[in-house]
């Protein structure tokens, strides 16, 4: 009889759990409270991407590449700008991202690309940045040498950003190679490819956080 009992009392736990309803799903709200604004990372870890990006360069080595041609003068004259401090002028280190830093960033960015397109398409050298022939006729050309740039400036391929992010560029490219029809001292495309290296340089994904 007790046998009974319990084999009956198991059985109706056991169909009681099978027919007690389902928790509710849990609701998870989009969060639109307004958020920081988006800043810079250290100064420090900037010069350090670029120097790496544009292979491994020394600081002079960055100011010897970029001074040529009136692109960059010398590290003395930017320091305050990039938010670094100035000992010599007792400037404090730059404790919150202005637009004078983006702006100067950029300036050597663009510096650089053009330095680094001079370098990689002219000279008989291995190349450093635009590891491609830069020859392109079609958006189809374009692409796979974009994702390279893509993944060297932002980390990862170019087909996980953006739908459109392609394309954009691309408009770029052949923008800015239809107005410079004259080798001084790049040609149509290689300057267009250190626009669109600038461009990328510049970008949110790779200046702010």
């Amino acid at each position: 009889m007790r046998a009974s009992l319990l084999l009956l009392a198991a059985c109706t736990s056991a169909v009681t759990a099978r027919e007690a309803p389902m928790p509710p799903a849990r609701e998870i709200g989009l969060d639109t409270t307004p958020k920081e604004r988006r800043r810079m990372v250290p100064p420090e870890v900037y010069l350090r991407a670029y120097l790496g990006w544009f292979g491994g360069l020394a600081p002079l080595d960055v100011q010897a590449r970029a001074k040529p041609r009136g692109l960059f003068d010398a590290w003395d004259d930017y320091l305050a700008a990039l938010g670094l401090p100035d000992y010599k002028s007792d400037l404090p280190r730059q404790g919150q991202t202005n637009t004078l830093m983006l702006a100067t960033f950029g300036r050597l960015g663009e510096a650089l690309c053009v330095r680094a397109a001079e370098h990689d398409l002219h000279a008989r050298q291995p190349a450093v940045v635009f590891t491609f022939d830069p020859d392109v006729h079609t958006f189809e050309d374009f692409l796979p040498r974009f994702d390279v740039l893509h993944r060297t400036f932002l980390g990862y391929p170019v087909r996980l950003a953006p739908a459109d992010r392609a394309q954009k560029f691309f408009a770029l490219f052949t923008q800015v190679a239809a107005r410079h029809v004259k080798k001084n001292p790049l040609g149509p495309e290689e300057t267009a490819w250190a626009a669109v290296c600038a461009a990328l340089v510049q970008h949110p994904e790779a200046e702010l956080y």
